[in-house]
């Protein structure tokens, strides 16, 4: 498993955690210090460094749990397709993960909207 993919794994992992906690400081932990998190399918962000990403799990804390479907990786990138924990089967969307070392650089989530999410 390459750093990437093992990051993505944690991410996934302390996400979950911080679903069930309410505490999402472990969360943006792993993200560098001027880290960056982007949204495709939704007007949310782009949020930019600690403070920012804080900001916007305060505004918009996530509610779902997440699982992934698969992984690639190439280098210090990775791409997951992911589905919400409640529907493991049914594609939720996609996270590109860019690390920096050990840390999250960049984290894009795109967001797969349906009909019924409102």
């Amino acid at each position: 498993m390459s750093i990437t993919q093992e990051t993505l794994q944690l991410y996934l992992d302390v996400h979950n955690s911080a679903i069930d906690s309410g505490d999402f400081a472990p969360l943006i932990a792993l993200f560098e210090p001027d880290g960056e998190l982007h949204f495709v399918g939704i007007e949310f962000g782009p949020f930019v460094g600690h403070d920012a990403i804080a900001a916007a799990f305060r505004e918009r804390p996530p509610v779902k749990k997440l699982a992934l479907n698969s992984v690639t990786a190439d280098g210090n990138k990775a791409t997951a397709i992911y589905a919400t924990a409640e529907k493991p089967d049914e594609r939720a969307g996609t996270l590109v993960l860019t690390t920096e070392g050990p840390r999250i650089r960049r984290l894009t989530i795109s967001v797969i909207k349906r009909p019924t999410d409102g």
